[in-house]
């Protein structure tokens, strides 16, 4: 067994962690006025997937390395989907929320974090079961 695996299993795992931890938060906070949170998470709810992909993955990668396909399909559909809601929002909808100034630095941060953690996570998956296999 290579040095670079668990590394890379622990950075998928906390990295998962830390996106769904900070998707509840942000969802919490900028839930519409009025709203209870339940029907928010019941949107977050498929993001723990990955996380749990990741917890598995930590814990005996060669029983669970078929997880991998799914889990690319999903980050991948994941990227497609938040670059399109990038280009396709309205200020309206920041406008609606409940913290508007706070609301136009998370949103767009929320995004960006996304985008960039989703593909970084990619990478890592990519280079763990299919390049270098016995780095």
């Amino acid at each position: 067994m290579n040095t670079i695996q668990p590394v890379r299993r622990t950075v998928l795992l906390v990295y998962e962690g830390l996106r769904l931890g900070f998707i509840i938060w942000a969802f919490m906070l900028l839930q519409p006025k009025g709203e209870l949170p339940f029907p928010w998470l019941v949107l977050i709810t498929p993001g723990a997937m990955f996380f749990l992909i990741t917890l598995y993955w930590f814990f005996n990668i060669a029983r669970y390395h078929l997880f991998s396909p799914i889990y690319l399909a999903g980050k991948s559909f994941g990227i497609l989907t938040t670059a399109l809601w990038i280009f396709f929002m309205k200020n309206d909808t920041i406008r609606e929320l409940l913290f508007n100034s706070l609301a136009r630095i998370i949103v767009p941060g929320i995004a960006i974090f996304l985008l960039l953690g989703d593909l970084l996570s990619i990478w890592i998956v990519v280079r763990l079961f299919y390049i270098h296999k016995n780095e």
